[in-house]
């Protein structure tokens, strides 16, 4: 399992403002799309809520380490881009009303 992408693609100033999520952080029972920001030795891992709330985020990447979470380096955990293919469907089916 490879817990680091080969290309980071991150949230420069300009989209600071929305969350726009860059990648999926995938562990062994969930998907959670996230957004990479640069931070201190590596990159800062956000969530939507965390994001929206204006908070620290409790992930972080570390390129030659990992992921970890409050400081504490978790095992099973690895990030996946998310490619604008995939960005516009998630958008296009949030915004597709379902028939019942």
């Amino acid at each position: 399992m490879r817990l680091i992408p080969t290309e980071f693609a991150v949230l420069t100033v300009e989209s600071l403002q929305m969350f726009n999520p860059t990648h999926t952080l995938v562990s062994r029972r969930r998907r959670l799309p996230v957004a990479l920001v640069p931070g201190g030795e590596g990159y800062k891992i956000y969530t939507e809520a965390e994001w929206g709330q204006d908070r620290d985020p409790a992930f972080e990447l570390h390129p030659k380490l990992g992921v970890f979470c409050r400081g504490v380096q978790v095992l099973g955990h690895h990030l996946e881009p998310i490619n604008n293919t995939e960005a516009t469907g998630l958008a296009t089916e949030a915004e597709t009303p379902t028939s019942a």
